[in-house]
């Protein structure tokens, strides 16, 4: 029998044409994809913004970054994040999926750690995982791009709220 230690609580993100990883406490809440509102010279990745809870949470579209781009459909869904590490209580952001995620508990020994996306930016590890392609987010990668307007290669960035 597996240790709690050796599990991680997580969902599985259908982004583009494959998964994401992430641990289930980053996540405050998974909706439709509400009324998109286009941002000016906005990045491509960056769909728009959406009301959540009466504030305006950026919705990204994670899979322009490793292929094709998230078609919206009739079964996707935004995925709504915490604010990242380092940044403020109200800066929220959004993901935009296929489907709906899938809860899943990952025993340590089921995971095979694979070198495909080794070096990409956003990545900080890929996964071999019950035969599907599964990617663990770089958070402070990513806190960088939507963030930093220096670190993103288009000059795009999340900051929403003023500082």
């Amino acid at each position: 029998m597996a240790l709690a230690a050796d599990r991680i609580h997580g969902l599985l993100l259908p982004v583009a044409d494959r998964y994401l990883l992430v641990p289930s406490a980053l996540v405050a809440e998974i909706g439709l994809p509400d009324t998109l509102t286009p941002l000016p010279l906005a990045p491509p990745w960056l769909l728009g913004v959406m009301n959540w809870r009466s504030r305006p949470v950026p919705v990204c579209d994670l899979g322009r970054f490793w292929g094709p781009p998230v078609v919206p459909g009739p079964k996707s869904r935004a995925v709504v994040f915490y604010p990242l590490p380092g940044r403020g209580p109200a800066e929220f952001f959004a993901i935009l999926t296929n489907a709906e995620p899938q809860s899943r508990t990952i025993d340590s020994p089921a995971v095979l750690l694979t070198d495909e996306d080794a070096v990409h930016p956003h990545l900080a590890v890929s996964l071999d995982l019950d035969g599907k392609r599964v990617g663990i987010p770089d958070l402070v990668s990513l806190s960088e791009l939507f963030y930093d307007p220096v670190a993103s290669p288009d000059g795009g960035s999340l900051d929403l709220v003023p500082a």
